[in-house]
């Protein structure tokens, strides 16, 4: 077995683009399935770029998400240790098991009415306030924001002061620790609350409380747990998600054109929109044992980073990859994982983008930046590439 030690790569890569990954990482991909690389944290970790390659990867049982033999603990002060996607088998396989029952076909169909009410809304509002805002916090937060109170059963009265919290967790609002601290204590204690007046409703929390008592059900710190985690997983992300892919459409104009003419299908643009969303980091997965991927003995406890963005924009995968092509056929991108670990909310997050991007460019079809794609202020410092403001006008 080969060692592709490369002590210069530090990860994650220099960029200079809100949108485009780093040149870098193409030049990794090109040269090597697998190189080690410098954390900036410290530490090493190996990094996976080719589609095939991290495929295999994420659908490898060798590879989890913990260190082998850990088991964080769970309690109503620390929600984060029980989430399903820091699982692995078989504990997550019950939880997940039990979750999926609730995102039925006609609950995904439900909240798409609910998306198109909240942004038809939103939308108005930008009417009257414009004709120039900021269309993250017009647009691309409170909607996600809205679907996630909506699926979590959390009362209309209470749904401010939870976006409240979440921005300040999630978002970094807060710049004081000792605010974070508190926002995140509340936060977790209103979850525990509201799973604790469970069941009174249609949503996945009491779908999933009236489960409670039968064979594989959810107790109710664990579906506290569970809320915690579809919050994390749903409210940034698929903002991020809104907010690069509109900035992809104003940048790429004859797509943007051909949506306005009714000549490309909403949903075959949202998903070419999620395989080029650009991340700034990738997927973590630890070896259970010494294992062998890519040509390189990976020994048991070794991390190993498997780039969606690199797999996603892959040569060998997929013709002119860096081009958005919602008018040909392309082969399944890896935006939502794959494996055990796929996306449990990809269904929802498809319909979120749709609504997104179908109510937006319909009802305000001369959208455009109101300032150079230069001076759109964003960061990587977090778990993705955060688009601080997006000004629009129209």
């Amino acid at each position: 077995m080969e060692d592709r030690a490369k002590p210069n790569s530090r990860y994650p890569l220099v960029r200079d683009s809100i949108i485009d990954p780093p040149q870098a990482l193409a030049e990794l991909r090109a040269s090597a399935p697998i190189h080690k690389v410098q954390l900036a944290g410290g530490g090493e970790a190996w990094l996976v770029t080719r589609h095939a390659d991290v495929r295999a990867l994420l659908g490898n049982p060798a590879f989890g998400t913990q260190y082998p033999g850990s088991m964080p603990a769970t309690d109503d002060s620390n929600l984060a240790a029980g989430f399903m996607f820091l699982k692995d088998p078989p504990e997550h396989t019950r939880l997940r098991k039990s979750v999926s029952r609730a995102f039925t076909t006609r609950r995904i169909a439900e909240l798409r009415e609910h998306a198109e009410a909240v942004a038809s809304d939103l939308v108005t509002t930008m009417l009257a306030d414009g004709p120039e805002v900021d269309l993250q916090e017009s647009y691309a937060y409170p909607l996600p924001i809205a679907v996630i109170s909506e699926l979590l059963g959390i009362p209309a009265a209470d749904r401010v002061r939870f976006r409240g919290w979440a921005d300040v967790v999630l978002r970094s609002v807060a710049t004081a620790p000792e605010e974070y601290g508190e926002a995140f204590t509340d936060l977790q204690k209103f979850v525990v609350q509201l799973v604790e007046s469970k069941p009174d409703g249609s949503d996945v929390l009491s779908d999933l409380a009236r489960q409670e008592g039968e064979t594989g059900g959810l107790n109710q710190l664990e579906i506290a747990s569970m809320a915690m985690g579809l919050l994390m997983a749903g409210y940034v992300t698929t903002t991020s998600a809104i907010s690069h892919g509109l900035l992809r459409l104003f940048a790429t104009q004859v797509v943007l054109d051909r949506i306005l003419a009714g000549e490309l299908e909403m949903s075959a643009v949202v998903e070419e929109l999620l395989r080029l969303q650009d991340e700034e980091v990738g997927i973590n997965r630890i070896a259970q044992c010494d294992v062998d991927i890519c040509g390189v003995r990976i020994s048991r406890g070794e991390t190993v980073i498997a780039s969606r963005s690199g797999a996603n924009r892959d040569p060998r995968e997929f013709e002119d990859p860096e081009s958005l092509r919602a008018d040909v056929v392309r082969s399944p991108h890896l935006a939502f994982g794959h494996g055990i670990h796929h996306c449990l909310g990809a269904a929802l997050a498809r319909m979120e983008l749709e609504v997104a991007f179908s109510t937006l460019l319909t009802r305000i079809p001369g959208i455009r930046l109101a300032v150079p794609v230069t001076e759109v202020a964003w960061s990587a410092e977090g778990m993705d590439v955060s688009i601080d403001q997006l000004p629009v006008t129209w």
